[in-house]
């Protein structure tokens, strides 16, 4: 069979959003307490939990089921939903993933088109350790949207607590964790079918040490990192881990006439402006 005809076995799991894994991920955390004016950055229905809670992040990412190793770097806040069944449903809304390496460009593909996350390719994205100093950063346009810095030993803030610390790492610890995202469709007819959906994506933790956080958000000509405003750093985390899909969920639909607007809340996250707009 000619290379251009892919197996109809690899096709099936390429389609099946179970089948993404994302495996042997090194990932620097920032946890933070967002100033209260992230709320007008919110698309409704969503809301922010309480108390709020900001997360950032840059991963590399050595193993993916879905194509080769890529490095991707991310913020966004913890929100819930409640459904038409009065079920609320509590995950991260990404305002804007960044990705770079061999990788990225399947992993933005699936990740923005087909799982409906706000994904785009960055310049450059770096992730080291040196001792028990930690440096990242994420850089787009000339312009550093992340510059970060970790301190292994403890948080910013006594008392915070992410439930991780001291896990055995022979044994690793498993996490919920879960994502809410919008997934639309575009045509000559606008922007239809939009809905929200629940990402059950759990990260299983291999390696875990607390951090002093120390960070920095600029924007770009194209990306509004800057204006994500941070009222207290809580503290960070070095981490080995992987993370999995295991089950997606539709929990909101909206009016086909409510679309364009709920899509200039997304746009920003995952295209830049029309040709020619400064």
């Amino acid at each position: 069979m000619s290379s251009f005809v892919i197996p109809m076995d690899e096709l099936m799991k390429k389609a099946d959003p179970m089948y993404s894994e994302m495996n042997d991920i090194t990932t620097a955390y920032i946890y933070a307490v967002p100033d209260p004016s992230i709320r007008e950055l919110i698309p409704p229905p969503l809301e922010l939990t309480d108390p709020a809670m900001l997360s950032i992040y840059v991963s590399n990412i050595n193993q993916p089921t879905f194509g080769e190793a890529y490095m991707e770097g991310g913020i966004g806040v913890m929100t819930n939903l409640t459904d038409e069944s009065g079920v609320t449903h509590t995950g991260l809304y990404y305002f804007n993933l960044q990705l770079c390496g061999l990788g990225a460009q399947n992993a933005t593909f699936f990740g923005r088109e087909e799982a409906g996350l706000p994904k785009k390719f960055a310049n450059t994205i770096s992730l080291k350790r040196e001792h028990d100093n930690v440096f990242f950063h994420i850089e787009r346009n000339g312009v550093r949207l992340l510059d970060a810095q970790l301190t292994i030993g403890g948080y910013n803030e006594p008392g915070f607590s992410t439930g991780l610390e001291g896990l055995d790492p022979s044994i690793g610890l498993m996490k919920q964790d879960s994502v809410l995202t919008h997934r639309y469709t575009t045509g000559d007819r606008g922007i239809r079918d939009m809905n929200i959906y629940y990402y059950d994506s759990p990260t299983l933790y291999w390696y875990y040490e607390p951090a002093f956080a120390n960070v920095n958000l600029q924007s770009s000509i194209y990306d509004p990192w800057g204006e994500i405003k941070i009222a207290k750093v809580l503290g960070g985390a070095w981490t080995r881990n992987n993370n999995y899909v295991v089950d997606v969920t539709k929990i909101h639909s909206y009016p086909d006439e409510d679309a364009i607007n709920v899509m200039r809340y997304l746009y920003p996250g995952r295209f830049d402006p029309l040709a020619g707009r400064r």
